[in-house]
């Protein structure tokens, strides 16, 4: 039973640690210089601000599914996981908010 919950929490750490990279590749593209006929607009802004909440948020998880992965050996790590879940929590919502807007 243990071994399969420490197996669906390193999935869980691998698909945040896809989701990253996924964020980062759609940054570099954007970061390609674009024709200077091309206004930046603020769908643009939203959109590349609600990307770099999603960054933050997925390698917050992150760091939240390693604390649970080593709850039994680190007694703080749960308080640390108390501490920072509503952050996370704080940060996809905002990012929901961001993309209600475009």
């Amino acid at each position: 039973m243990q071994d399969e919950v420490t197996a669906a929490k390193q999935a869980q750490l691998a698909e945040n640690l896809a989701k990253v990279d996924r964020a980062q590749a759609r940054r570099l593209a954007k970061a390609a210089p674009s024709p200077p006929s091309k206004a930046v607009t603020l769908e643009d802004h939203i959109l590349e601000a609600t990307d770099d909440i999603l960054r933050v948020s997925a390698g917050l998880q992150s760091f939240l599914t390693l604390l649970e992965l080593q709850s039994d050996t680190i007694p703080q790590g749960i308080g640390l996981h108390a501490l920072l879940l509503p952050l996370k929590q704080q940060l996809v919502d905002t990012a929901d908010r961001l993309q209600a807007l475009v």
